[in-house]
């Protein structure tokens, strides 16, 4: 009799334990009980600032200041949480801008950040992407994890609705009511919370309606002292015109040469720390290369031709223009009236192959067709080709298709080919950017650029972009561009998997990459139109899981 009482009474309990466990796992789905704390920047401050103080209206429509190629943070010092509930609402009001919410911050260099980054090319093609990342004393944004988001809108002035819970060590993220994956981090366990966003031009995004709860405790001194770093330097400071490197490499002497418009040729002495210009006789610009055997030359578009020039003296003089032999372009046959543009990408290969790059066009499609690029479906036309040239330039081999056999025709996406990467193993992989498509195409050649394909989806979105086109001294793959702001993506093994990091919130991207010490990658790109038009670099450390800014590279003061 007590046996059975025992045995009844003991599963009874087993099912309400069960039970509780199972409303538990509901609660912490649908977020943290007790009252909620409306978050203003009207009244009494609790407010701590990076790069400028923020403002909210009558409308309490809440906005950063209008601070460009900077991150703007505003940390509620007010409250500190362990486990915390969080609802905003936020909207894009450009296209190039970003909006985040910032959780368990322990200063303004340590936090997580959810945030939702957007440009142009998203913005237009339907892509929402939200992001939740780690911030650290590097002042990289490290992403845990970035991922579209099917249903929600992506044009600007829209308001979204966002959703966090943190609870334990999982970040839970809804916006608009779709879900976002859950992320696991245990790097911090409490903090402060906060707002974060970017813009290109004016404040760049809104918010409002922005409350928290969760469980308070007791709160930590606030560093106002401690501010994020700058790992970014300007190597050619003018500001007269917005600046584009086209071309870096070494010289047969050592000197570094980059080829920077409008300045011209830059040379660096100590591994392009500091730069000053070169007078080079007939530097005609482009694509400045030291080959493997030696030879200094740079190649360049002219009326849809290829151009070489070469210089037997590091840079100082150049000879006369010659135009290269190239074997005739045959269309494909989904679109016999293709025509081919000049060279967007060129590398060299471990056995001294040159490959250039190409985009075609249909007379009609694209930028001659009268339609904008907003304008779904009536924007395309565009391939991707390759050419080869093994005599050092002069003469090169009929254009290739990227998306090769057995790929039938072509897919018309393919925009701009210049990521193109060197594995150690001997592969050519090859990053293209899409107009429409929401990720890169990704494209492979086994056998030196001579067939490649089909072009698939790639591992992430990024558009005008830079690569070092070889394996880093340990094998690593480095792509930088745009999305999410000036985003870097590593790879440790030969481009089956990245990892992400945002680096920068300028969002023009390009320029180029070169490796100046074994692991360590210069990274020239371009900076903003105003006020500051000077291209930005900065120096990437490899390290055995990903990268970091290499600060002790920077110039002096």
């Amino acid at each position: 009799m007590y046996g059975d009482v025992t045995l009844k009474l003991s599963g009874t309990i087993v099912m309400v334990l069960i039970g509780l466990a199972a409303a538990s796992s509901i609660a912490a789905s649908q977020g943290l009980s007790g009252d909620w704390l409306p978050l203003s920047f009207r009244g009494p401050q609790h407010w701590s600032y990076v790069n400028g103080a923020w403002a909210e209206n009558d409308e309490g429509i809440i906005t950063p200041p209008a601070v460009p190629a900077a991150d703007r943070l505003a940390f509620y010092v007010g409250r500190m949480y362990s486990d915390v509930e969080a609802e905003l609402e936020f909207r894009w009001d450009i296209n190039h801008c970003g909006a985040g919410l910032v959780v368990r911050a322990q200063d303004p260099t340590h936090y997580y950040l959810v945030h939702f980054p957007c440009c142009g090319q998203c913005n237009r093609a339907e892509h929402f992407w939200a992001a939740i990342s780690k911030v650290d004393d590097s002042g990289w944004v490290e992403i845990l994890k970035m991922d579209m988001l099917h249903g929600v809108a992506s044009e600007q002035d829209i308001w979204h609705k966002a959703r966090v819970v943190v609870e334990g060590n999982e970040i839970r993220l809804w916006v608009d009511g779709r879900p976002f994956p859950v992320v696991q981090d245990d790097t911090y366990k409490s903090g402060y919370v906060g707002l974060e966003g970017w813009g290109y031009a004016g404040p760049g995004s809104s918010f409002r309606n922005v409350r928290v709860r969760g469980q308070e405790i007791a709160p930590r001194p606030w560093n106002d002292a401690l501010q994020p770093p700058q790992n970014w330097f300007n190597p050619y400071p003018q500001g007269d015109a917005q600046q584009s490197p086209s071309g870096i490499t070494r010289a047969p002497n050592g000197d570094l040469l980059l080829a920077l418009n409008p300045v011209g040729l830059l040379r660096s002495l100590d591994n392009g720390r500091t730069w000053t210009p070169v007078e080079a006789e007939g530097w005609p610009g482009g694509w400045i290369h030291t080959m493997r055997d030696g030879r200094l030359i740079t190649l360049f578009n002219s009326d849809g031709e290829l151009l070489l020039a070469e210089s037997t003296d590091n840079g100082k003089t150049w000879s006369a223009p010659e135009k290269t032999e190239r074997a005739p372009f045959v269309p494909p046959e989904n679109a016999p009236d293709a025509r081919l543009g000049g060279v967007q990408g060129l590398m060299e290969l471990n056995d001294g192959t040159l490959l250039g790059f190409q985009v075609s066009s249909i007379p009609g499609h694209g930028g001659e067709s009268g339609f904008n690029i907003w304008e779904w479906g009536m924007w395309s036309g565009y391939a991707a080709w390759s050419i080869r040239s093994t005599d050092g330039g002069h003469t090169w081999s009929a254009p290739v298709p990227l998306n090769g056999p057995p790929a039938i025709g072509q897919k018309y996406d393919l925009v701009e080919c210049s990521s193109n990467i060197q594995t150690k193993e001997g592969k050519v992989l090859s990053l293209v950017r899409p107009i429409y498509s929401p990720w890169l195409w990704e494209v492979w050649s086994e056998n030196n650029g001579e067939s490649w394909g089909p072009a698939t989806s790639g591992p992430f979105p990024a558009y005008n972009n830079a690569v070092l086109p070889h394996a880093t001294a340990s094998g690593a793959l480095l792509m930088g561009g745009r999305m999410p702001a000036l985003g870097l993506h590593v790879s440790h093994d030969s481009g089956m998997s990245w990892k992400h990091y945002r680096i920068d919130t300028v969002i023009w991207a390009g320029g180029v990459m070169y490796e100046v010490e074994p692991d360590v990658v210069l990274w020239v790109y371009m900076g903003e139109y105003a006020p500051n038009p000077d291209a930005r670099a900065q120096f990437i450390r490899v390290t055995p899981d990903g990268v970091e800014p290499a600060r002790d590279m920077l110039p002096g003061p």
